[in-house]
């Protein structure tokens, strides 16, 4: 069986993994979700970085980062080792660029609408709001009750400024995941940085940004299906 390592992203806590953590673990296999530090302002991407790697059971384990979470996966392996990266939705860094380097040399890496949303993120009274129109805009009434509740913003806002810390691609094999849906990251860039820096086609799926909470199923099967593939 195998051991994975789900890490959200920064507008959610690690309870928007509870449903495809729950399907995994009743297939048998062991899971993890860190719930990362949402106000640490002096956290670099290396301490997020360590942060998810204490959660890596042994070097069999996927180790999975949804939207700006993808930032810090190729740091893991640098502190722990680990059998497979998988970015769900996900900024893909490149070495020595921050996240604004990228989107200044492809402004179509994010959507200008999720862009304009910018600070209002951080008015308590606009989330709910934001976060249907960004997150969950493809789930059903039932789906959106709950995962409402897993929002809890991650600030960003000097974690966009820094440049990522490694100087080339660690040697654990990566895939990524778009979300043909997304509203947020634009699947055309995740497509494209798909093939330029992982040097593969990405999986896709008919989703909006958060597929682990729209299609829970669909993303425990992929996960399953790729562990099986790289144990293989």
């Amino acid at each position: 069986m195998a051991a994975f390592v789900l890490v959200h992203g920064s507008g959610q806590n690690a309870g928007c993994w509870a449903r495809v953590g729950g399907l995994l673990k009743a297939r048998g296999h062991g899971v993890a979700a860190p719930d990362l530090p949402k106000q640490a302002p002096d956290w670099r991407f290396e301490d997020y970085a360590g942060e998810i790697a204490r959660a890596v059971a042994g070097p069999h384990t996927v180790v999975v980062g949804h939207s700006v979470s993808g930032a810090f996966l190729p740091l893991v392996p640098q502190v722990r080792a680990c059998a497979l990266l998988v970015f769900l939705a996900a900024v893909i860094p490149e070495p020595g660029k921050s996240v604004r380097d990228q989107l200044a040399e492809d402004p179509s890496m994010f959507s200008p609408d999720w862009i304009g949303a910018g600070a209002r993120w951080f008015d308590a009274s606009q989330q709910e709001r934001l976060a249907k129109e960004f997150l969950f805009h493809d789930c059903d009434e039932e789906t959106l009750s709950w995962a409402l509740r897993t929002v809890e913003l991650l600030d960003t806002r000097r974690l966009v400024t820094q440049a990522a810390r490694f100087a080339r691609w660690p040697s654990v094999p990566a895939v990524s995941i778009v979300a043909t849906l997304d509203r947020t990251l634009s699947p055309d860039w995740g497509r494209r940085i798909s093939r330029r820096v992982l040097g593969r086609e990405a999986i896709e799926i008919q989703a909006g940004h958060c597929p682990h909470v729209s299609q829970p199923g669909a993303i425990a099967d992929i996960l399953e299906r790729l562990a099986a593939r790289e144990a293989a």
